[in-house]
């Protein structure tokens, strides 16, 4: 009798678990999660400016919110879209689900974007001011609304001189602080930034100097892309560096305050030469053991591969992990290009891109081990190729829900530009 109980339980979880997931069973971890944007498992918007630089945040609440930019016409604005947790345009959120604005100059356009601790979203990008692009930060409320107690009317720009600067990655500190990286452009030269900015926007004068960080190696070229916070404050950034060798993958950290923090690489610098003189990061995040992994692309001498490195608290490669601290993806076919990446459970790394189908980019998702082996329970052996439309899909970047599936932001630059958002089934019961 005890053991027709123990098997009738049994059954009951089994048909409990069917049930809650019967949208998933059908599917797979890697697979397009059909309850988004039904049947789909994506949504589209039209007008995406083609910038490839797309922002995403997940609300505590499920809803799910971009940042990009929006075309009008000849000119572009900058773009916020919120989504349902079933992929609907969330028309409690500015106009129908989208915030656009516009600085009146030229072509504005929001790149990455955070949620602070109250649910108001904060974004970087650029912004024309009639002679060059300025860095953006804006701020708004729950409901899409500028954020009067942000700079101005919920505003702020960095202008460094007759350059063209550039908002790429952003990062809140627990004090609220605002941490933003950034790319500065003139004279023939590119300098890599970080700046950070108080609560209400001001400069934060006891960062670097003035509030800004710059990077400049002596190759004329060097950006920032993405960044971590440690959880000692210390801060660490993915990008690239120009040397004599061409472009190598610069990893670097810096202390709270925005000094080089010589306990990592060399003088708080770690480079990554792929050997033809063409590699840069897009990605970084911080394992819970403390180990820094960053993605890319790479070029193998004849194209493109996605380039996934691991290094340990110190900057050194972590030999444990791939070779020599170096994983590599190579779908044979042509380019690869690896964006970002986050981080799942049981350590799991998550990486997004595209890859070369032979005639056109399809989106791409690769799911790692914590030891860079491919995890072989998603997708197709590690790997999920999501092909959207006859034109080039993008993924940039990924955020994980509480249920552990995957959301990802991109673009597809077809005959008309369209910022896409897609949901992938990141875990399953059976799988």
């Amino acid at each position: 009798m005890f053991r027709g109980i123990i098997l009738s339980m049994f059954l009951m979880f089994f048909v409990a678990c069917s049930s809650s997931s019967s949208d998933h069973v059908a599917e797979k971890q890697g697979d397009l999660d059909p309850t988004f944007g039904a049947p789909d498992g994506y949504v589209l918007y039209e007008g995406w400016n083609r910038d490839s630089y797309v922002g995403l945040a997940i609300q505590a609440n499920g809803k799910i919110v971009v940042s990009t930019g929006i075309l009008d016409g000849d000119n572009a604005n900058v773009g916020v879209l919120r989504y349902t947790p079933e992929g609907r345009l969330d028309g409690s959120f500015g106009n129908g689900g989208l915030v656009t604005w516009d600085g009146g100059n030229g072509k504005d356009c929001g790149r990455s974007l955070v949620m602070d601790g109250n649910e108001k979203i904060v974004l970087t990008g650029y912004a024309h001011n009639g002679n060059d692009d300025d860095l953006l930060l804006v701020r708004l409320n729950r409901d899409g609304s500028l954020d009067d107690s942000f700079g101005t009317d919920g505003v702020v720009f960095y202008d460094n001189g007759d350059r063209n600067d550039y908002g790429r990655g952003i990062a809140l500190q627990k004090d609220g602080k605002i941490v933003v990286t950034a790319r500065s452009t003139g004279g023939g030269t590119s300098q890599a930034l970080m700046l950070r900015y108080e609560n209400d926007g001001t400069p934060d004068a006891l960062f670097g100097v003035n509030g800004v960080v710059v990077y400049e190696s002596g190759g004329g070229n060097d950006g920032f892309r993405d960044l971590a916070l440690q959880p000692d404050g210390k801060i660490v950034v993915s990008g690239y560096t120009r040397t004599a060798l061409g472009f190598e993958i610069l990893t670097a950290r810096f202390s709270a305050n925005g000094i080089p923090d010589n306990s990592f690489g060399k003088s708080g610098i770690v480079k990554y030469d792929g050997g033809n003189g063409n590699a840069g990061a897009r990605g970084i995040a911080i394992m819970p053991q403390g180990k820094i992994v960053v993605s890319g692309s790479n070029d193998n001498g004849s194209d493109l591969d996605v380039v996934v490195l691991m290094y340990d608290e110190n900057g050194f490669p972590d030999s444990g992990f791939g070779s020599d601290g170096v994983v590599v993806y190579d779908g044979g076919m042509g380019n690869d290009n690896g964006r970002r990446l986050t981080l799942q459970r049981e350590d799991r790394i998550v990486v997004v891109g595209n890859t070369l189908n032979g005639n056109d980019y399809d989106a791409l998702v690769l799911r790692y081990h914590a030891d860079g082996s491919v995890d072989r329970s998603f997708g197709s052996g590690g790997v999920a190729i999501i092909p959207l439309s006859e034109g080039n899909d993008w993924g940039e970047i990924v955020a994980i829900q509480t249920d552990e599936n995957m959301v990802v932001a991109g673009g597809i630059d077809g005959e008309t530009g369209e910022v896409v958002t897609m949901r992938l089934i990141g875990f399953s019961f059976f799988n």
